[in-house]
């Protein structure tokens, strides 16, 4: 049938660019005139879009794919491919096809053996199916081009698709055509592409054949659109899309969808301007005569009627229909760029007012959404610390991006001048979820699913940190964006549409002149449920020179270079590749990667640079590169003389390497990178160049590498949200370490497929915690953080989960790093589980060689950890599969070893491989946990990280296990992290006594430490802080936690946590307080959504100074359904024992009353009268 249209008399509601507009492209072209920065911008899109301009105006026109046919993001997602079937998943991901469209359209190439699929000609039979108007009819085509013509002995129907698939003779479904036009067509394929790359050479240009090329692309998407549906293509048939399980969708999933249609719109309004000047009359109107078009296209404005009409007035319907909804914040941003694309009065308003106005998705009649809640959304789903409600750091950053993308649409929109997002408290925390989970300088833990196992990622952006500061002007972001630029802020600027963009950036230097660099000290961000205890130092990298590939005049390329962020994200996202609901379709915001990236087909390819050397020097050189599974190994070349060979395969991201030593010379020097070829399962031969270090050897201290940061060292523990179908674990009370520049103890991450994610990844088991009664822990909103110390020589977190065994009355971790010195500390682990009748202590290091003291391990010599009649991977036989799993998840642990009733204490040590390489050298790394406490059984086992590229074979799981009746148990442990030999020389329990009588149980315990430095510490810890204990008949204790350090004989230190006195035996106090703690009630608090929150109190008791109140912990009673755990920033005394506590931009609203009408208010976390308590601590120094 003919593609309807509106009447073409019609006039398009839009007159002018209103998310381009007038001012914003004048700037823009302004700064290309002025700034090398900004031309090289331009220059990069200009080549993208002249790449795009080859393929001529009518093979873009017919490169549109109607609705006739399916859409699929994986050939065959469980058996990977028809020649090599698993091992193509397990090595390339199930997104590691390739394929030309321009050379060799509608054909795919399958890495692993080589082999194009379909067999047949699809080119020809599409064509012969292609009715009167240009679209595609199964019906129409000749079924003679249905033959395998590449591969006759396989036989005639071998490999042939028709568009909707082949299937082979064991019934699987291979959608080779599904899969092309969803990738190599439609999303990160052409289309969508060279619509980005008109769009933004356009732009920067104001040439119309770019205007001509997008506008083109646009129109006949707008033929199409309206009867783009995935309704027909189920993921039942064998066509895979991201949809969350809806089924909907348009071009693609709804999820994906919401992000590539917001592109779409914005090239209407950048093309807008431009169109009378494009001359595209004349090619769409003989398009629509020759395919008998309804719309004549006979003007400008009957083509601006047409995308209007059919495109952007298509967003709003589709959106409530779910065909357009991703995750929050996706289909919200989509939404909000149609609104003020189309610039409509009334529809416009109408469209945001939904943006804002309360509403849930719904399943019946069909699925459909009754509202944008974005709101409701921030106040009820985003946590006082600002994450959202999905317990994964990878998909929490999700929420900023999407969120900040509706809120960056609106804040310039005239029509709508009261949606300013940025002024809400919830979304500016929402900026601070990056920065305080930072560890080590390079990762962010893995909590959920998220990232790979140990891999060095930080999660966050310079130009989030960029832009927060722009709006909030806290140093905290200016330092972080310093920081990611490697403590630099040498070639950023900033948005190339605004006024000044280096205004920015000269205000960003003298904060860090002023303020200094970033330094994280401890954090505690108890509404999310995380902790960090940090101590060390990073040391400052201060190179003598160093070079920005992408400020570098390049000489030569042989390959295609691109400079924009997205080209190297997409391909360096592994994950992506091989989890289809991890990946993202990189955004594009005029960013640069800070790397060059050349794409490269075979060996000899090569790309060369200029390098200004200042003066005559020994230099040794350093390079950060970035690795993909697309790149190969390059020999590095100075003035033609080989220097080394990097390979620049891998999936870790940025890593420094040593190119070695060389005497140059002061003047201009060539730096080449030569291909020499690639690894065998890699799939390209591409390269990517972030930066060039050098330096003067004899000038060592000045080292020229951010690197590993030798004396960083952090303890975290998680205890948040534990959801596992909104991508968290059952990982409470989770702990993991860092150390000398390595992930120590890292969690599983991102998980391959259903089946392990709910069996193995996201259970108890596979996490450092305790499993109780063989199965998995309930879900959790929040535990109860009861102490935390952040500052000096020792630091502690202690947390109870309540909730998450039922059958326990205490589940309790405790555990405080103890700063041995500049270097080196080590963690005292207290865990306490009261109830069920088994307990397994769960715990495993990086990967590496083990060996143990004190045991004596007997192999098991088959099965799994679940017994040695179960086979790996073969769950309980009455446990039912997927989310309802239930059982122990120890079928996925074996190499089993086993020690019955070991003595104590005994000790593990791991020697930590560095699987990402991370450190610039081999170096001698160990993690050592001495357990002391006595238990019946002590097992290792291999547990197995997803199958993704990069992650190691397998990580080595120590389990302690006990076994009775009510059991109660109070698992105590030493974890020492150390490089060549220990710091440690023993570690033993010591004994308790209370008025001359010993005492012993699961609630109090005292640790000896004998440090191979003279110092002897003495650490202790009880849950009856009024009781007085003496501990080891050397000193006597009285309160929650304790520290005591001797040097031949005398205290040198004491620590004192909660308690009211540390004291030797003997001799006077070194540590006595009146109170162990604050106590008093909430008299009132701030009731409104403001950066400037407090809390008025009365002090039970003596009136304190104020400065006792900052930087600590007030724990408030409340009803359980969140902790109410706040940092006071400062306090002031009022009158007497009143006193105003200011907690910042830390809100105390829980969510809105009634969601569906926010008008009635707020329900808080707190309520007036509540008790509150403030746990005290001291220390004491010789």
């Amino acid at each position: 049938m003919p593609v309807k249209g509106k009447s073409v008399g019609w006039h398009p509601a839009k007159t002018r660019s209103t998310y381009y507009t007038q001012d914003r492209v004048d700037n823009a072209r302004t700064h290309i005139d002025r700034y090398e920065w900004a031309r090289r911008i331009r220059d990069q899109a200009v080549a993208n879009a002249e790449k795009y301009l080859t393929y001529g105006w009518d093979r873009l026109w017919r490169l549109i794919t109607p609705p006739t046919l399916p859409r699929s993001f994986a050939v065959n997602y469980n058996w990977g491919s028809p020649v090599t079937g698993k091992k193509f998943n397990e090595i390339y991901g199930y997104r590691g096809w390739q394929a030309d469209p321009k050379n060799e359209p509608w054909k795919l190439t399958d890495p692993s053996s080589g082999f194009k699929f379909p067999t047949n000609d699809f080119r020809s039979y599409y064509e012969s199916g292609l009715d009167p108007h240009g679209l595609f009819d199964p019906k129409r085509a000749n079924r003679r081009y249905l033959k395998n013509r590449l591969y006759p002995e396989k036989g005639e129907d071998w490999g042939v698709d028709d568009g909707f698939g082949w299937v082979d003779k064991e019934g699987n479904r291979w959608t080779f055509i599904a899969y092309y036009i969803h990738w190599h067509i439609w999303h990160g394929g052409v289309v969508d592409n060279a619509l980005r790359a008109f769009r933004d050479a356009y732009l920067y240009t104001g040439d119309p054949k770019y205007c001509r090329g997008g506008i083109i692309l646009l129109d006949r998407i707008a033929d199409l659109y309206p009867q783009m549906n995935l309704d027909p293509y189920q993921t039942e048939e064998g066509y895979l899309n991201s949809h969350g399980g809806t089924g909907k969708g348009k071009i693609r999933g709804s999820i994906w969808e919401a992000t590539a249609v917001t592109d779409y719109l914005s090239a209407y309004d950048a093309f807008f301007p431009g169109m009378e000047k494009a001359g595209v009359v004349g090619f769409l109107s003989r398009k629509a005569k020759d395919y008998r078009l309804k719309n004549p296209k006979d003007s400008v404005d009957a083509i601006r009627v047409h995308i209007e009409n059919r495109l952007l007035r298509e967003i709003f319907p589709a959106v409530k229909r779910t065909e357009i909804r991703g995750n929050f914040g996706m289909h919200q941003r989509a939404l909000a760029m149609a609104a003020v694309v189309l610039d409509e009065a009334g529809t416009s308003e109408e469209w945001i007012d939904w943006i804002f106005q309360p509403g849930r998705l719904r399943s019946r009649p069909d699925w459909h959404l009754t509202g944008g809640n974005m709101l409701t959304t921030l106040v009820d789903r985003v946590d006082r610390d600002g994450f959202g409600d999905e317990p994964s750091t990878q998909y929490n950053r999700y929420w900023l991006g999407q969120i900040r993308g509706v809120a960056d649409i609106l804040e310039r929109y005239h029509r709508y001048p009261k949606a300013d997002l940025y002024g809400n408290v919830k979304f500016k925390k929402m900026f601070d979820t990056r920065w305080p989970l930072m560890m080590s300088g390079r990762y962010t833990p893995a909590i959920g699913d998220s990232l790979k196992t140990g891999n060095p990622e930080i999660v966050g952006t310079i130009w989030e940190h960029v832009k927060a500061f722009e709006k909030y002007r806290d140093p905290v972001y200016a330092q972080t964006a310093h920081f990611l630029n490697g403590y630099s802020l040498d070639g950023l600027h900033g948005d190339l549409f605004s006024a000044d963009p280096e205004k920015i950036f000269r205000e960003m230097r003298r904060v860090i002149e002023k303020k200094g660099e970033l330094r994280l000290n401890s954090t505690h961000l108890p509404g999310f449920g995380f902790t960090a205890l940090r101590d060390g130092r990073d040391i400052r990298p201060n190179p003598e020179i160093a070079y920005r590939f992408p400020d570098l005049k390049r000489l030569m390329a042989s390959g295609e270079v691109t400079t924009h962020r997205g080209a190297v994200i997409s391909e360096t996202d592994v994950i992506s590749r091989h989890v289809p609901d991890a990946f993202r379709i990189p955004e594009d915001d005029y960013e640069t990667s800070g790397a060059v990236h050349m794409r490269a087909d075979r060996p000899g390819e090569r790309i060369a640079f200029r390098l200004n050397i200042p003066s005559t020097d020994a230099y040794v050189l350093d390079i950060e590169i970035l690795h993909s599974t697309y790149h190969g190994r390059y020999q590095v070349r100075i003035d033609d003389r080989p220097l080394t060979e990097l390979n620049f395969y891998g999936s870790g991201g940025k890593q420094v390497r040593r190119l070695g030593k060389r005497r140059l010379t002061r003047g201009t020097h060539t730096l080449t990178f030569v291909n020499r070829g690639k690894n065998k399962e890699a799939l390209g031969y591409g390269l990517a160049l972030s930066r060039l270090f050098l330096r003067n050897p004899q000038a060592p201290h000045r080292s020229a590498r951010q690197i590993q940061k030798p004396t960083l060292r952090g303890l975290w523990m998680y205890y948040g949200r534990n959801l596992v179908g909104k991508h968290g674990h059952k990982d409470t009370l989770n702990i993991g370490l860092y150390g000398f520049g390595l992930d120590l103890s890292p969690d599983l991450g991102y998980p391959e497929n259903f089946k392990t994610r709910t069996e193995w990844v996201s259970h108890t088991i596979s996490h450092n915690t305790v499993v109780v009664d063989r199965g998995k822990q309930k879900d959790l909103q929040a535990a109860i953080p009861h102490h935390v110390e952040k500052e000096g020589r020792v630091q502690l977190i202690d947390v109870e989960a309540p909730h998450v065994y039922p059958q326990t009355r205490c589940y309790r971790r405790t555990s405080a790093m103890i700063r041995i010195d500049r270097e080196n500390s080590y963690t005292v682990d207290f865990f306490r589980v009261k109830g069920g009748r088994e307990h397994h202590f769960s715990f495993h290091g990086a990967a590496g060689k083990i060996t143990t003291q004190g045991l004596h391990l007997i192999p098991q010599t088959r099965g799994t950890y679940a017994g040695t009649d179960v086979a790996f991977g073969e769950k309980e036989p009455d446990q039912p599969e997927g989310w309802a799993y239930a059982g122990s998840g120890f079928h996925y642990l074996d190499r089993v070893e086993r020690a019955l009733q070991p003595e104590v204490p005994f000790s593990v040590d791991w020697c930590i491989d560095d699987t990402w390489n991370v450190l610039p050298e081999k170096a001698d790394i160990h993690l050592r946990l001495t357990l002391l406490n006595e238990v019946d059984e002590v097992a290792l086992a291999n547990g197995y990280p997803p199958k993704l590229p990069g992650n190691p074979d397998h990580l080595r799981y120590l389990i302690a296990h006990r076994k009775s009746r009510d059991l109660q148990t109070q698992f105590i442990s030493v974890i020492e992290p150390y490089k060549n030999s220990p710091n440690i020389d023993s570690v033993r329990t010591v004994p308790l006594t209370v008025k001359g009588k010993r005492v012993s149980g699961p609630d109090t315990a005292a640790v000896q430490v004998v440090l191979n430095n003279g110092r002897t510490d003495y650490i202790v810890h009880s849950l009856h802080p009024q009781m007085r204990y003496t501990v080891d008949g050397r000193f006597q204790f009285q309160g929650f936690f304790g520290v005591y350090s001797e040097r031949n004989g005398q205290p040198v230190y004491a620590f004192l946590s909660d308690g009211t006195l540390l004291q030797p035996d003997g001799k006077p106090p070194l540590l006595h307080r009146r109170q162990r703690r604050l106590t008093g009630k909430i008299l009132d608090f701030t009731r409104e959504i403001t950066r400037n929150n407090q809390l008025t109190v009365r002090v039970k008791g003596n009136c304190p100074d104020p400065e006792s109140f900052n930087g600590r912990q007030i724990i408030i009673e409340n009803d359980g359904r969140q902790n109410a755990t706040y940092t006071i920033q400062r306090a002031e005394r009022n009158r007497d024992n009143v006193y105003t506590l200011h907690l910042g931009d830390t809100t105390l609203i829980r969510q809105y009353k009634n969601p569906k009408n926010i008008s009635k208010g707020y329900r808080y976390n707190i309520k007036k009268g509540a008790q509150w308590t403030l746990p005290l601590s001291s220390e004491w120094y010789r």
